[in-house]
């Protein structure tokens, strides 16, 4: 049996080990800042090309166009309340200047009062297509200035005659300061603070979180998986390079100790980024859910406007019996899923389809009533598709029983009399 480890001896393997990967990340943050034009070969006009200055514009530069209430603060401006809208509402600030795209591929937006429920998103045009926006959203890492890689968005290119700043969501009783948006060339700092600025980025959960959750913005120009995994691997090659160069002063028993405490820092530095994650997570659900009944929190959730609406439908169906059928917009399965969910047990809707001729016509022959869900906060009956195919001679007499929210429901000629509430 091995003696064990003297408080010396560890000292000495934990000052091998954090040298080593301070070394090895040394070298590995070299290595990527010179592989940069390879790695990601759409900085390459920004790296060898004429260099720009960075442009700062105040926040009071940024003229309010779409707004509740806003105004200015010294060199800031000041977004107190946003503009209703059946979708979602919102603020725009609009700044016209002149950049070429290519000289400044990173944007730092200082502003403070942001939440997870307010969108931000930058607004540009160009020179060769007039009038036609382009938009990137911004990520949300926090409070105070932070990095946005523009060329995330093939859009960014050619000349920018006109930006604009927008705000989308819910400002949760709190204004929005905007103090300033700077656009940067291109510099090994302004990658890296790019780099961490996706890593520490922050996206609520949401139901497709259970099956996977990235934890870092799609596109990112580093994932923190492989990149600590490379980290971890170039400090233990140097450990190993080390002890071989001074094998006689270090017993060889001991040889797994140094890379053991690398793999522990190693480990501790990946669950610190979930962690950060995780704690903005809690505070967000707690926001949300904390102190409320049942069906408070369930009105709360990303789909409360659809949890209102199959209360009122189970309310006011009379006949648990009727066949039923719900009808998505393409992209909003998941709704329908949730929708079908919070029937039960009054109702059960044993299909759920897109919207199309093809199934509202078999909805006519099998079914007593039809439910639409359209995209949230907004009216299913202005669905072109659902018209459209409402004119057909299967469908062309069914009754509108009413619509709550994002949802409408139908009775086809299948159905019995039911009045609307």
């Amino acid at each position: 049996m091995s003696a064990a480890i003297s408080n010396r001896e560890f000292l000495r393997a934990l000052v091998l080990a954090v040298a080593a990967l301070a070394l090895g990340a040394a070298l590995l943050v070299t290595g990527y800042s010179l592989l940069v034009p390879v790695l990601h070969p759409e900085f390459e006009p920004s790296i060898t090309g004429d260099r720009a200055d960075a442009i700062v514009i105040p926040g009071k530069r940024f003229q309010p166009v779409v707004f509740g209430d806003a105004g200015t603060a010294g060199e800031a401006a000041v977004v107190s309340k946003l503009a209703k809208a059946p979708t979602e509402d919102h603020a725009v600030l609009v700044h016209r200047r002149q950049l070429r795209a290519d000289q400044l591929p990173f944007l730092r937006l200082h502003m403070e009062g942001r939440n997870p429920a307010l969108r931000v998103m930058l607004f540009w045009q160009r020179a060769d297509a007039p009038g036609e926006n382009h938009f990137a959203e911004l990520d949300h890492a926090g409070a105070g200035p932070y990095l946005h890689n523009l060329l995330r968005h093939d859009e960014w290119k050619g000349t920018i005659t006109e930006l604009a700043v927008g705000l989308f969501g819910d400002l949760r009783g709190e204004a929005v300061t905007l103090h300033s948006v700077a656009l940067e060339p291109y510099s090994y700092r302004g990658l890296l603070q790019t780099v961490w600025t996706e890593w520490t980025a922050f996206t609520p959960w949401t139901q497709s979180s259970i099956n996977v959750y990235r934890g870092v913005p799609v596109g990112a120009l580093v994932f923190p998986v492989p990149m600590i995994a490379a980290w971890l691997a170039t400090g233990i090659v140097i450990i190993v390079l080390w002890r071989m160069a001074f094998r006689e002063r270090s017993r060889p028993s001991r040889a797994w100790l140094p890379a053991a405490i690398a793999i522990g820092i190693a480990w501790a530095a990946l669950d610190a980024l979930w962690l950060q994650q995780l704690f903005r997570q809690n505070a967000e659900t707690r926001y949300l859910f904390a102190g409320k009944t049942l069906h408070e929190k369930k009105l709360a959730d990303w789909d409360g406007e659809y949890y209102a609406a199959s209360s009122w439908i189970k309310d006011s169906w009379d006949s648990s019996a009727d066949e039923l059928i719900i009808l998505h917009e393409e992209s909003h399965l998941a709704l329908a899923q949730r929708m079908r969910f919070h029937l039960l047990p009054e109702l059960k809707a044993s299909t759920i389809r897109p919207i199309s001729r093809l199934w509202l016509e078999r909805a006519a022959e099998n079914f007593d009533r039809v439910v639409v869900l359209s995209a949230p906060g907004t009216d299913p009956d202005t669905l072109d598709e659902l018209q459209e195919a409402l004119t057909g001679k299967h469908t062309g007499n069914w009754r509108i029983i009413g619509t709550k929210g994002p949802v409408a429901i139908y009775a086809t000629n299948r159905a019995k009399e039911w009045d609307e509430p």
